[in-house]
């Protein structure tokens, strides 16, 4: 294959230097406020708009519903382990609230989590690559959350001690994921072609993310406790 070299600070910055979250690996961050949103055809996830290094990103989060309104055990179990990690007890909470986002800073309303605005936290993110319509799809999924001071949330419930999950999370911070889509249609990108889509600058303008368009919505069901 033909490699070109990218030297641009994206490109070649280590994860802990980075002024945004492009990299698999493990961030210090303040989560601004997380919201509720709909896919097209009604499944619910929770985003995340937080704040890196001084900069503002939104990580598109995992979804707790499907369009039925049947919880999604794996995001569902993320957002309780936050909502440990953010102190609660009982249920979350949510409420309209508007903010303003992208590059015009349009002041845009969302349906918020309450608990976990202006929130510190540990974050795992792992890049996972795929192809759609031959073009190569990038998403940062997050993986797991802590406490600042490196606590889990079974940590935190069982009282024990303290950076135990976090220092294995940390053998598995720079994997990254290669997958064919879900349907089959597309086999999954090589590392190297990959590394040539990065090299040819992500695509020459295509987005790097494949989350889907999302509205902000109240929840179907009560699964974080009162609106």
């Amino acid at each position: 294959m033909k490699f070109k070299v990218n030297k641009s600070k994206e490109a070649i910055a280590d994860s802990g230097s980075m002024n945004f979250i492009g990299k698999s690996g493990i961030y210090d961050v303040v989560i601004d406020f997380a919201s509720i949103a709909a896919s097209s055809g009604g499944a619910e996830s929770v985003n995340f708009n937080i704040d890196y290094n001084g900069n503002k990103q939104t990580i598109w989060g995992p979804y707790v519903q499907d369009k039925q309104g049947n919880e999604i055990s794996v995001g569902a179990n993320l957002i309780n382990k936050l909502a440990i990690i953010a102190g609660e007890d009982d249920q979350l909470s949510t409420a309209e609230e508007s903010f303003p986002v992208g590059k015009d800073q349009e002041e845009k309303e969302f349906t918020i989590i309450e608990q976990f605005s202006d929130l510190a936290v540990k974050m795992r993110v792992q890049e996972e690559y795929s192809t759609y319509k031959g073009q190569i799809q990038q998403k940062i999924v997050i993986k797991a959350f802590f406490r600042e001071d490196e606590a889990s949330a079974e940590e935190i419930i069982n009282e024990s001690e303290i950076g135990v999950a976090f220092a294995k999370e940390q053998k598995y911070a720079d994997r990254i994921t290669y997958a064919p889509s879900s349907k089959g249609a597309n086999d999954a990108p090589t590392p190297e072609e990959v590394a040539e889509w990065a090299a040819n600058g992500y695509g020459r303008g295509n987005s790097s993310s494949s989350a889907t368009t999302a509205k902000v919505v109240a929840p179907k069901k009560a699964m974080f406790g009162k609106k």
